[in-house]
C-alpha cells in the first residue's frame, strides 16, 4: 500500500503494450485512445494497430479463403470494434473440428489460438488475484472498480466461437 499514492491516476489501462496486445487479439476499443492524446508517437501506434485486422480477423479470413461460407458481413466488418460472434463462423470452425484430417492447418491454427487466450486469461486471473490481495474491493489507481472490474474481464473472448464449438462438437 506504501506505493500506491506516487501512482496517482497511473493503471493498467495506461500500459500501451497491453492495449496493442489486446488490439492484435480483436478486443478493440477507440475510446482507450484519448490517454495517449497527448503523447502522439504512442497515439499513432495504438491508432495504427487499431486499424489492422486482428489476429482472429486474419484466421476467420484463412477460414474463408479454405472455402468455407462465412458471411460477408463478417468479412467486411468494421475491424476498429471489437469483434462479435457469428453463426457462419462458428460453423466453419465445427467443420474444421469434425474434420481434423482435411483441415489440419486450420485445426492447428484453432487450438494455437485457444492456447494463446487461455494464457492470456490466466494471466488475467492471476492479475485480479494479485490486484484483490494488494488493495482488496478499494476503487483501482486508473478509476475502475478494481477487483470487481478485472473480473469482468476474465469474462472476455477474444476468438468466441473456438469456444463455443467445445459445446456442439
Amino acid at each position: 500500500m506504501e506505493f500506491r499514492d506516487a501512482l496517482g491516476k497511473a493503471s493498467g489501462f495506461q500500459s500501451y503494450q497491453y492495449r496493442m496486445i489486446e488490439f492484435s487479439l480483436g478486443y478493440k476499443t477507440e475510446h482507450s485512445l484519448k490517454i495517449y492524446e497527448n503523447e502522439p508517437e504512442i497515439y499513432e501506434k495504438l491508432k495504427h494497430q487499431l486499424n489492422r485486422p486482428s489476429l482472429y480477423d486474419v484466421s476467420i479470413q484463412a477460414l474463408s479463403r479454405a472455402g468455407f461460407a462465412i458471411d460477408q458481413h463478417v468479412l467486411e466488418r468494421d475491424i476498429t470494434k471489437p469483434y462479435t460472434t457469428h453463426e457462419s463462423v462458428q460453423k466453419a470452425w465445427q467443420a474444421v473440428y469434425e474434420n481434423v484430417d482435411e483441415h489440419w492447418e486450420l485445426y492447428e491454427l484453432a487450438e494455437k489460438l485457444v492456447d494463446l487466450e487461455d494464457w492470456f486469461q490466466q494471466w488475467r486471473f492471476r492479475h485480479m488475484k494479485t490486484v484483490e490481495r494488494i488493495i482488496g474491493n478499494k476503487k483501482g489507481t486508473g478509476g475502475s472498480s478494481g477487483v470487481s472490474y478485472l473480473k469482468k474481464v476474465i469474462d472476455q473472448y477474444f476468438f468466441p466461437e473456438l469456444w463455443e464449438v467445445r459445446t456442439t462438437i
